[in-house]
């Protein structure tokens, strides 16, 4: 372990070795030093003891302090990555309702879609769709079938990012990610495979707990406000839930936290040129449900929810109050709840 003393601002930096004590406070100072034993006391109770094994099973993280600006702690951070960063897993998915485990060495590509990001280039509204490759070799121009709708998509222009710079991929390995253009065929959660449908297991897309209804400013921009609302869905910005008697006309919104709201307002000022007012619903839990008309029928004749569909059509039950949906859950005609979406 290595102490970096001094800043941005003309002082000199001093490295020194923590594990020479003596050596660290005669160059550092008693007062620096004592103050450093503190804090790193503090670390060693607050903290786990490191397991790599735990690293690479995803139940630990390491904390790294540095600051890119003035380039400190920049290089232990990239050191780590390089020496440590997990290899390519396997990944579990669902082959023809069989569960199957996809092996990093198989010959057949596959790759997960992780992230969806709009207007990377506002001047060109382009839409990317980030994939890690999980199996295979991955190449320009090749066809692949996504595993959600079973449609098949040529990847003719594959980039890599690095800052502000792109450039085109050739190829790519297990491990590596790639952004693709998506002409909106695309959500997170997404596989794509060679020769053979397949579904890796999704991210989970959790049920909001805070409600707002757009208000749309200036009426004549309904077509970017349908856009924006579209496309930031697809990114997992906000979820979009619309009441089946009006339509997409004023479509409600949900969110896990309020903050999504504020960054929702924000892109669509900036990025669609749509101004919007958010007015507070009164709902505080979501349930996907599962069931028939005699359910849905129940469920609507009571006051205490209100049905909605989300951005396939699935029906969502909103309510107030936890009581209320333990209530429909025990005594609704052959319901059943989810929490987070189903796939």
């Amino acid at each position: 372990m290595h102490l970096f003393s001094g800043g941005s601002h003309g002082q000199k930096r001093v490295e020194v070795d923590v594990t020479d004590l003596a050596g660290a406070r005669e160059r550092l100072g008693a007062a620096v030093m004592d103050e450093v034993e503190e804090q790193m006391e503090l670390v060693e109770v607050a903290g786990d003891e490191w397991s790599f094994d735990a690293f690479y099973d995803g139940s630990m993280s390491p904390v790294f302090w540095g600051s890119a600006m003035s380039n400190f702690g920049v290089e232990p951070l990239l050191t780590f990555l390089a020496d440590h960063a997990a290899p390519p897993a396997p990944r579990k998915a669902l082959d023809r309702k069989e569960t199957i485990e996809v092996q990093p060495d198989d010959d057949s590509f596959t790759g997960f879609i992780f992230k969806i990001q709009a207007n990377m280039n506002p001047r060109h509204r382009d839409r990317l769709a980030f994939m890690r490759v999980v199996s295979g070799h991955f190449e320009r121009g090749m066809d692949a079938i996504v595993g959600r709708s079973g449609e098949v998509l040529r990847l003719s222009k594959p980039h890599t990012f690095m800052a502000q710079e792109r450039s085109i991929v050739e190829d790519a390995w297990p491990g590596d990610i790639v952004g693709l253009y998506d002409p909106g065929k695309l959500r997170i959660g997404d596989t794509l495979s060679e020769g053979r449908q397949l579904a890796f297991d999704g991210i989970p897309r959790f049920a909001p707990e805070h409600f707002s209804r757009v208000v749309l400013e200036d009426p004549m921009k309904r077509k970017q406000l349908d856009q924006g609302l579209e496309q930031l869905a697809h990114e997992g910005v906000i979820q979009v839930f619309v009441r089946p008697d009006i339509g997409r006309q004023e479509p409600w919104l949900g969110a896990v936290g309020v903050l999504q709201f504020e960054v929702l307002k924000e892109r669509l000022k900036n990025e669609y040129r749509v101004g919007v007012r958010l007015e507070p619903l009164p709902y505080r839990l979501a349930r996907w449900i599962e069931t028939g008309e005699e359910g849905l029928e129940w469920l609507a004749r009571r006051r205490e929810y209100k049905l909605v569909e989300d951005r396939t059509g699935n029906p969502v039950l909103l309510a107030e109050a936890e009581w209320a949906v333990d209530f429909a859950a025990r005594n609704a005609p052959n319901v059943v709840m989810h929490d987070i979406e189903p796939l």
